[in-house]
C-alpha cells in the first residue's frame, strides 16, 4: 500500500506497517527495517538507487 508523501517507504510484509531505513552496524549498508522493531524483526534489502539519496531523518 502507498499513501500520500509516503509513496517511496514499503510496507512491512509480516505486520503492515512503514518500514525505516537504517544502516548495517557492521558494514554499514542501508536497508529497510520495521518499524516495529524489535517485536518484527523482518528486513528488506534497499535499492541501490533508494540507498544512494541522503536519509531524511538521518
Amino acid at each position: 500500500m502507498a499513501f500520500e508523501g509516503e509513496y517511496w517507504r514499503p510496507n512491512c510484509p509480516s505486520c503492515g506497517v512503514k518500514m525505516l531505513e537504517r544502516d548495517a552496524r557492521k558494514s554499514g549498508e542501508r536497508f529497510w527495517g520495521c518499524e516495529n522493531f524489535p517485536r518484527c524483526k523482518t528486513t528488506q534489502p534497499m535499492t541501490r538507487a533508494a540507498a544512494m539519496t541522503p536519509q531524511a531523518n538521518g
